[in-house]
């Protein structure tokens, strides 16, 4: 069975133009196998590319933390505050560099991403060499900036490509990159650390982690697409069907500029202010995990050594528990009901963290916490490309979600002070406590929007998820017709 489109295919050399593209539309038929076996190519190179540059990433900013458990700082005098402070900077940098998101929809993608890899990951190379608070101070300053410029972007990246009912997947494949990072991170720390090597073990840590991002960068200048139609890694064909796709995706808006009318739209727009207050939630408790739960885990009644060890199967079970979640959210075509309940699972494992004494329970805490947060945050950044109708806006979109939302690892980096160990029952009460409020602001949000599709069914009739009006430049999900993903 094909795809019902006019059977007036020409052939096209290399990858496409920007107006064939928008002309794919109407050029190009092609079967239901044929747009499986594409897409399966596809979700290869774009999310394995992408969410190895993401692991790699995500190993560079946290592993600090791993770094911190193995003597950093000892011999300077590095105090709990001071290391709280280390943590927070990388933090204000990531808020202040969301606005790059929208250069994603105006840059040559392959040279921008590359060229922000290398920043991140020399920088983080560099740490190795770091004898001051000073020094690390403005290292994680740049390290924050290079990597604002890459994470946030790519959840406005692949809407680009997939449909609504197709991103949770791929997004949550690309975001749990970041526990499959940790889990590594943790038994990489826990073999370099013991290693009889020349230099320091926390010293080596951040040579042997931060090498492959730049290996990876040379990687995404030479296969990084910089839109539909334009994948090296495709043949002529399966570029005219991917084009295709992508405008049936989410119309047409494939030029490389800004609309400035969306951008502002997204300023208004409450879905993007409750949506932001989610994710500021979760990063309240997730941005804690990878700096701090080497200690937590420590400070349990396990030795530093087995501590970095026992970091890893959290994260590994988060990591299993994001891909099936953001899965099922795409197969319902929901996110509001599995945000709300992993929140709450977060929250249950932040309280046993807080009031348990028992080792074996306490450990299982870290477990809830982890498959909680993790999953909880990707399905969160899905929504909110879910319901901007233009690129612009998602971009905008974006910014507002990560400029508030990031601030919530500020907090988190400031809520587990050594003093406060071994249970640290503030910082694991307020972690709880978000988490809750997570929850309750997810359902408050689902049934917002539930409302409003009403509204508009009453209104201008009947429609469903999958309308999506080619031209979105201008009007974006104010249409009649667009309905929001609840």
């Amino acid at each position: 069975m094909s795809t019902t489109v006019p059977e007036t295919e020409k052939p096209v050399q290399g990858v496409l133009e920007v107006e064939d593209v928008k002309q794919s539309l109407n050029t190009i038929s092609y079967t239901k196998e044929e747009e499986r076996r594409t897409l399966r190519k596809l979700d290869f190179w774009l999310v394995g590319l992408l969410g190895s540059l993401y692991l790699v990433s995500y190993i560079d900013r946290s592993n600090i933390g791993n770094a911190y458990t193995a003597g950093m700082g000892k011999t300077w005098g590095i105090t709990s505050n001071d290391y709280s402070w280390i943590i927070t900077m990388y933090y204000i940098t990531y808020i202040l560099g969301q606005p790059l998101i929208l250069l994603w929809k105006v840059v040559n993608l392959p040279v921008f991403v590359s060229c922000i890899a290398v920043g991140w990951g020399a920088m983080s190379m560099i740490q190795a060499a770091a004898n001051s608070f000073a020094g690390l101070m403005v290292l994680r300053f740049l390290i924050g900036v290079f990597e604002a410029g890459f994470g946030p972007g790519v959840a406005l990246y692949y809407s680009f490509w997939y449909h609504r009912h197709e991103q949770g997947l791929r997004y949550g494949l690309w975001i749990s990159f970041s526990a499959l990072a940790s889990c590594f991170a943790s038994a990489l720390a826990y073999g370099l650390v013991q290693a009889k090597a020349a230099i320091a073990g926390w010293k080596l840590l951040f040579i042997v982690e931060g090498a492959p991002t730049l290996l990876l960068a040379v990687v995404a200048y030479f296969l990084l697409p910089n839109g539909p139609g334009q994948c090296r890694f495709l043949n002529d064909r399966e570029n005219q069907i991917v084009a295709s796709r992508a405008i049936r995706a989410r119309g047409d808006d494939s030029e490389k500029r800004l609309n400035f009318r969306q951008v502002g739209s997204a300023f208004y727009d409450y879905k993007n202010y409750l949506q932001a207050a989610i994710v500021f939630c979760l990063n309240t408790a997730f941005g804690s995990l990878p700096a701090f739960l080497p200690t937590i885990i420590e400070d349990i009644g396990f030795t530093s050594i087995k501590a970095q060890g026992l970091s890893a199967p959290p994260y590994l079970a988060a990591w299993v528990v994001c891909i099936a979640a953001s899965f099922a959210s795409d197969r319902l075509r929901n996110r509001g009901i599995f945000i709300t309940i992993l929140c709450l699972t977060g929250g249950v494992g932040y309280v046993l963290l807080a009031t348990v004494d028992t080792v074996g329970v306490r450990y299982f805490g870290c477990f809830l916490a982890c498959i909680g947060c993790f999953p909880a945050v990707a399905i969160t950044f899905t929504w909110v490309t879910d319901n901007q109708g233009s690129a612009s806006k998602r971009g905008a979109g974006l910014a507002i979600f990560g400029m508030i939302g990031q601030c919530g690892p500020i907090l988190g980096s400031r809520i587990f002070p050594t003093s406060d160990g071994p249970k640290y029952v503030k910082g694991m009460s307020i972690c709880a406590g978000v988490l809750f409020g997570a929850a309750l602001i997810a359902v408050i949000l689902s049934l917002c929007l539930f409302l409003q599709n009403r509204a508009r069914d009453k209104k201008h009739g009947k429609s469903s998820l999958d309308h999506i009006p080619v031209d979105v430049t201008d009007i974006g999900d104010d249409h009649p017709m667009y309905r929001y993903v609840l």
